[in-house]
């Protein structure tokens, strides 16, 4: 006899961090204790997950060096659209600040030529950007959206251009999603960039975002005319910032 066991899954993927007393969370083959332990998460550890239909565990995925998949109980986790707004804002202010770091870091000891410390520093942001930076990423735009935080913008202005020698696409989809949703406060804020090289990459870095978001021909040329409007706005910047 076959036993088919389903699973009805709601929504999409939700962004959440492990927030368990214990600091760590056991994560299990199926939907139960008495399930195989197949990985541990970590306290603020991201993760993906999905509901399921009348069950307290959730489907979760996450990335740690390796890809993480399996069931934890839905009282381990803390959803980031869930948190209070203040809270929200830090968790983003305090991975910015570490990225940026890291990167800066990154950059110096390719400056002076330091192998050793290269090599260790570059290991350091990859791994940051895979666990920290690029879930993080995924909410911001969200956030900022919602709340026209000209801090958080300029925090990630700054960590997108200490981070410019990465090939990290995830950056681009953020600020283009950020300019989308309020272009008047993003070009408010190119315009107080006086490092011309910096604010040239910043709206390469905005057109490239929107360009992909808007799903446009590699030639650019669309009939939306939101993005037109938008893609007008930037070549008038990037006219401004040549002149």
């Amino acid at each position: 006899m076959i036993i088919f066991c389903s699973i009805t899954l709601l929504a999409e993927n939700r962004l959440a961090i492990i927030n368990n007393s214990d600091n760590y969370t056991l994560v299990h083959s199926g939907q139960g204790k008495e399930f195989k332990v197949v990985d541990t998460l970590f306290e603020e550890d991201f993760v993906y997950f999905q509901l399921i239909e009348n069950s307290d565990w959730i489907k979760v995925s996450a990335w740690n060096g390796r890809q993480i998949e399996g069931f934890v109980h839905i009282s381990k986790i803390q959803e980031i659209e869930k948190l209070e707004t203040k809270l929200q804002k830090t968790l983003i202010t305090n991975i910015l600040d570490k990225q940026r770091k890291l990167a800066e870091n990154y950059t110096n000891f390719i400056i002076i030529k330091d192998s050793i410390a290269y090599k260790n520093s570059a290991l350091l942001l990859e791994i940051f950007n895979d666990t920290k930076y690029d879930p993080m990423l995924t909410f911001l735009p969200k956030y900022f959206c919602s709340s026209n935080d000209i801090e958080i913008l300029q925090l990630f202005i700054a960590t997108i251009w200490a981070n410019k020698f990465s090939a990290n696409e995830m950056p681009f989809f953020s600020i283009g999603n950020c300019f989308i949703c309020n272009p008047d406060l993003v070009i408010e804020q190119l315009n107080k960039i006086s490092n011309i090289e910096q604010k040239n990459l910043i709206i390469d870095d905005i057109e490239w975002g929107i360009v992909n978001i808007f799903e446009v021909d590699e030639n650019s040329v669309s009939e939306n005319k939101v993005f037109n409007q938008l893609k007008a706005r930037l070549d008038n910047e990037r006219k401004k910032a040549s002149q």
